[in-house]
Order: C-alpha cells, then sequence, then structure tokens
C-alpha cells in the first residue's frame, strides 16, 4: 500500500509533459497524453476537438498539482508529510478530511485490511531489505516493533484536527489516487465534457462514448470490459517488490507480512476513491472473503487472479 511507484507514487512531473493531441478512431476520439502522478497518464475524450481537450488537460494538471500538495509523501510541505512528522494537523483541508472518511469506510468494508497506518511497515520492510535484498524475511519478532504502529482504529479524524498515536504514519496512496482521479472527472464533467476517459493511474469513465459504446479497457490478464460511467483500479504486489524472495509493498496490516492471496485484483465502482481503496483493501483477503464482500457492497464488481493462478470475477 506504500509503494512509490507507478501506481502509488504521488509525484507530479507537470513541468515534463509531453503532450500528444491526435484524433483517434477516423476523428472521433482525441487521446491527450501527459506525466503527472509520476507515470504516463492520458484521457481519451469523445466528440470533442483539440482545443478544447487541451485546454480541459491543463486544468486537470493544475488540480492534480493542488492536491499532490496535500497527499505527497515525496513533498516536504504537504499536508502528509506534515501530519506524519508532528503527528497532528490543525485546520486540514477538506480534501484530506474527505479522503480519510473514505479511508474510514474502505477499512470497514475489507474487515480491517485497508488500513493507511501500514507506512510504519512499508518503512521497516524497506529498510530491511535495502542492505541485502536476498536477505531473510524479518522474525515475528522483528515485525513486531513496526505492527505495534499499525491501527486506523487510533487515527483521529475531525473536521479541525487529525491526530496520530505516537510513532505512527499514514500513506494514502492506496486512496488519494483514486480521490485524484475523481477530482479530474469532477472538473470535466463541470466543464460540460460528457464522453471521457481518464487513465490518471486509475480509470474513470465519464459516460459512454460518444457513439453510445462502452469504453474499453483491459484486465492484467488481457481481458477487456466495458466501463460507462464508472471507475477501475488494480492492485498487485507485482508492481514493486522488496526483495529477491517476492515480498511486495502490499501490507496486510494484520500479519505485517506482504499479502499473498493474489497475483492482482481489479475492482470496478462508480466512484475511483472507493476502488482504489477496495482493490487494496481486498487484496489482503482471502478469496472467499474478497469474493463476500465484494457481494455485500453496492455497484462492485472483481475481477483477479489468485495466489495459485485461478481465475476469479464477480
Amino acid at each position: 500500500m506504500a509503494s512509490p511507484t507507478r501506481r502509488r507514487l504521488l509525484r507530479l512531473m507537470a513541468a515534463s509533459v509531453a503532450m500528444s493531441l491526435a484524433p483517434r478512431a477516423g476523428g472521433k476520439v482525441v487521446e491527450w497524453r501527459g506525466a503527472a502522478l509520476g507515470a504516463d497518464v492520458s484521457i481519451l475524450f469523445s466528440g470533442a476537438t483539440d482545443r478544447l481537450a487541451e485546454s480541459a488537460a491543463a486544468r486537470v494538471l493544475s488540480e492534480i498539482e493542488r492536491l499532490e500538495g496535500i497527499f505527497s509523501l515525496q513533498r516536504a510541505d504537504s499536508e502528509l508529510v506534515r501530519l506524519n512528522t508532528t503527528g497532528r494537523l490543525h485546520a486540514p483541508s477538506p480534501d484530506l478530511v474527505h479522503v480519510l472518511v473514505r479511508a474510514r469506510e474502505a477499512h470497514a468494508a475489507t474487515h480491517g485490511r485497508f488500513d493507511p497506518t501500514v507506512q510504519a511497515l512499508w518503512r521497516f520492510h524497506l529498510d530491511w531489505y535495502a542492505a541485502d535484498p536476498a536477505g531473510r524475511r524479518p522474525s515475528e519478532s522483528e515485525i513486531a516493533g513496526a505492527l505495534a504502529h499499525v491501527g486506523f482504529r487510533s487515527v483521529r479524524i475531525a473536521p479541525d484536527v487529525i491526530e496520530l498515536r505516537t510513532g505512527g504514519a499514514l500513506t494514502l496512496n492506496g486512496v488519494a489516487q483514486g480521490y485524484i482521479t475523481d477530482r479530474a472527472t469532477a472538473l470535466l464533467r463541470d466543464a460540460g465534457f460528457r464522453h471521457v476517459l481518464v487513465d490518471l493511474g486509475e480509470t474513470r469513465a465519464i459516460d459512454a462514448r460518444v457513439d453510445g459504446g462502452a469504453w474499453r479497457v483491459a484486465l492484467p490478464d488481457g481481458r477487456r470490459i466495458g466501463l460507462a460511467d464508472c471507475a477501475l483500479a488494480t492492485s498487485s504486489g507485482n508492481a514493486t517488490r522488496l526483495a529477491r524472495n517476492g515480498d511486495h509493498h502490499i501490507f496486510d496490516p494484520t500479519t505485517g507480512r506482504p499479502a499473498s492471496h493474489w497475483r492482482w485484483l481489479s475492482v470496478a465502482h462508480r466512484s475511483a476513491t472507493v476502488a482504489d481503496a477496495l482493490s487494496t483493501g481486498l487484496y489482503c483477503l482471502p478469496p472467499p472473503q474478497a469474493i463476500a464482500a465484494t457481494r455485500a457492497a453496492d455497484d462492485l464488481r472483481l475481477w483477479g487472479e489468485t495466489s495459485v493462478g485461478e481465475a476469479i470475477s464477480t
């Protein structure tokens, strides 16, 4: 959950944006490509002109930069870094409070597996394997110190203040990218766009294509699904390996170790914020529990491949 890679690192590279605005499929779709959130990103506009698409993309990049100032773990002046440094943040932004409230809902929906306080586990494992990526796994007693700082229920979330337990720290890399995708989508919708596919690491469609067909997106196994007014988020331990033994960046807060039930897991929901958080939390649950949690939620779908190679879909 605390990876600094493509899906999880909130690092804006707006200065290095290389835009490509070109009609696709006989002029029916305009594609914008750039660099943001530490990754290549794109927005597909169905039925829009190049000029309108370029203007809209610029507004999206501006919003990403603003939100990075809240959620980034890489910027010393971000709200999240200030909170982690002092353990308390007065007058937090409404965006930060909103994301933490959504995170608490995901925490409950995944039986505590989605837990932003696993930042302590990320730090521990990163330091553990830094000297020797081929070394042994840490023992239960060696993990215990970091695990003692994990527990999202201990975080106080209020409109006027956010407080952490002593020694605690948060990562929002498992939910903030979804929220940023939702904010970008809202900006485009408010600007009058109705047929758009946004890919900022998480994928969100505004309605269908202008021809009425769903946007087609690929799952990690190559299957293609249709999205219309819906978001898709994927979690996979393969995204960031910490050691040669396969230990990765998505930690189960109940064990203190990398989750081992899935090779990858994708979640579709109308909210990219929800899809992002649940894809991470459900990844830490055994398949039967993850499926049950998915079916208990409204408007939620799951696709995945288990650690033994079984294809799952709900």
